[in-house]
């Protein structure tokens, strides 16, 4: 960690690391203070509960990630689609995705069911995502009758799918091998 960072930063840098690889119910608080290397009086100082760092976690560490993952800016050369194309096909280069895959579809399978807040931070980023996709595609020259929202729908849980295999099932190949199948949708709805 940075010597500079804040202690706040350093709790929610370590317990982004730690909820996407071991789950919310996976990481302790015993973890949480054994990575930070602080007294359990600096954690509480910050934080109340779990909970309620987690929170912070979502809204400070995954969705700036996720805005930065999903740029999804629309350029007048390209169409639409093969931005997203190309957005789709990022993921190989980040080994975490491929080995852990999505931190947000993580915490929200795990979460969103069995928590009302949880599910209402995660929907915004989520919608975020949905509401770029959409963009790029209603601003791209599509074939009569593909109806952008679903797509769009249809385009994260398809990436979401494909990443939320076990590490042990997980590889850069099999992505490309399976999300293969979506390019080639994609690709086939250009006008």
């Amino acid at each position: 960690m940075n010597k500079k960072q804040s202690t706040r930063d350093k709790i929610l840098d370590t317990v982004f690391t730690l909820v996407y690889i071991n789950g919310y119910n996976g990481t302790s608080m015993a973890m949480i203070l054994k990575e930070c290397n602080i007294p359990k009086g600096s954690l509480y100082h910050y934080f109340k509960s779990k909970k309620e760092m987690v929170l912070a976690v979502v809204r400070e560490r995954l969705s700036p990630r996720m805005d930065e993952f999903y740029k999804l800016q629309h350029k007048d050369d390209e169409h639409g689609i093969n931005t997203i194309i190309t957005s789709i096909l990022k993921v190989t280069h980040k080994e975490e995705l491929i080995q852990y895959g999505c931190p947000l579809n993580r915490l929200n399978q795990e979460m969103s069911p069995v928590d009302k807040d949880f599910e209402f931070e995660i929907n915004i980023i989520y919608e975020k995502i949905k509401n770029r996709t959409k963009f790029l595609l209603e601003n791209s020259s599509l074939k009569d009758g593909v109806d952008s929202d679903s797509l769009s729908e249809f385009i994260i849980a398809s990436v979401w799918g494909n990443l939320s295999l076990s590490p042990k099932q997980s590889s850069k190949v099999r992505y490309l091998a399976s999300i293969q199948h979506l390019v080639n949708y994609l690709k086939s709805t250009k006008s």
